[in-house]
């Protein structure tokens, strides 16, 4: 019989595997078709069954290594929250204040949420990521997002 060596790697592979057949399910009405002609669920089919592969790598892995003894953390609850308040709070406000700022914030927000991040590093990594989305999304990408929106006066007009 298989012993588990590592219960917490043991359970975020099962995860793992439910969120990829979760999504799978989720996306059953969607034409697959095939690596020459993708439909629109193809990507997220091929997402989910790599997250699924993953998800079995790690089984394999929680049953083979032994887990390091250490005491047990604490609950960081300022990390889940921020991290599940950053794509929502993406959401709702990339309209009004455009993809960069948008892009700044959640960086900023989410990096706040790390022990270990430094909120300098942060603020520098927002930058440099909102220029590059904002060239990819807008410029190259030609998507039909604006990088600055109605809610930042006088720069939204500039873009």
């Amino acid at each position: 019989m298989l012993k588990i060596r590592n219960g917490r790697d043991f359970v975020g592979g099962v995860t793992m595997i439910c969120i990829g057949l979760l999504f799978i399910w989720f996306g059953r009405e969607l034409a697959v078709g095939n690596s020459f002609q993708m439909g629109p669920g193809y990507f997220p089919m091929m997402l989910s069954l790599l997250l699924m592969v993953f998800g079995i790598l790690i089984i394999g892995q929680s049953l083979i290594v032994e887990a390091e003894d250490s005491d047990p953390e604490t609950w960081n609850w300022k990390a889940y929250g921020l991290v599940i308040a950053g794509p929502v709070g993406f959401g709702l406000v990339l309209a009004g204040l455009g993809l960069a700022p948008t892009m700044l914030l959640l960086i900023v927000g989410v990096g706040a949420a790390s022990r270990y991040a430094n909120w300098r590093h942060s603020i520098l990594l927002g930058l440099f990521l909102s220029v590059c989305s904002v060239l990819l999304f807008t410029k190259l990408l030609a998507l039909p997002v604006s990088a600055f929106g109605p809610w930042v006066p006088f720069v939204g007009d500039l873009f």
